[in-house]
């Protein structure tokens, strides 16, 4: 069975911006890097893009969410944009917040204010999250397992149970056919398995095949997706 996954992965947002008839392009800092010391230690370290139209002045907020509770550590960072070289990294030591094994969200909470010509000042806000596990294992993905046969298709959607998260939807699209109920949910020890089935399909035929995991970890926080698309081919008689 031949099949091609083009993966996509939403991160951050770059729009441009029309205020009081003059435009400009707004880019979001990123997370670089989060680096675990020990089980009571990280280092949160983060850039800016030179793309965006430079502000006049920054906010910056470094939310550190321990997931499945209401515990956050925040720091907060004010500053002229020039001066946003001088804050790209910090390092957070807590043993009481920090604990081995669990899952934690880094929130950066950016607020922009732009002056134009001396009008009124513009604001603008934006927050990216980043997932970490004080861990050295690597985090586990979310995958799927697909079922080809001559005239079905059985899709399944896995998620690791040991990530938590506030929201989680998953969809499974086959040429035009949506389907967001799955024929069954089921779990092991390691995943959360939630099955969608294809019927009255041709055999020997190609398909396209979507699937997308869209999930929440905080509840004041954007949603990231994960969407992969191919073609499948059901079996002959």
């Amino acid at each position: 069975m031949q099949f091609i996954w083009i993966f996509i992965l939403i991160l951050t947002t770059t729009s441009i911006n029309l205020v009081i008839g003059i435009s400009w392009l707004s880019a979001d800092p990123f997370i670089r890097t989060v680096d675990i010391y020990n089980e009571s230690a990280i280092n949160i370290s983060w850039g800016y893009s030179n793309l965006g139209t430079e502000p006049s002045f920054v906010q910056l907020s470094v939310i550190l969410c321990k997931l499945n509770t209401t515990d956050k550590l925040i720091n907060n960072f004010t500053m002229a944009s020039k001066d946003r070289s001088n804050f790209t990294s910090l390092i957070i030591v807590d043993n009481n917040f920090l604990k081995a094994n669990a899952y934690y969200a880094i929130v950066l909470q950016y607020n922009r204010t732009y002056s134009v010509m001396n009008e009124i000042p513009w604001v603008e806000s934006r927050d990216i999250a980043k997932l970490f596990k004080m861990a050295t294992t690597p985090i586990p993905m979310e995958k799927d397992s697909i079922d080809v046969r001559s005239n079905s298709v059985i899709v399944s959607m896995m998620w690791p149970r040991e990530i938590p998260y506030f929201k989680l939807d998953m969809y499974v699209q086959l040429n035009d056919r949506d389907t967001t109920l799955p024929i069954e949910t089921v779990s092991n020890g390691t995943y959360l398995i939630s099955k969608y089935r294809f019927d009255n399909l041709l055999p020997d035929t190609n398909y396209n095949l979507t699937t997308n995991f869209t999930r929440k970890y905080l509840p004041d926080v954007l949603y990231s997706s994960t969407k992969n698309s191919g073609i499948i081919r059901t079996l002959r008689y």
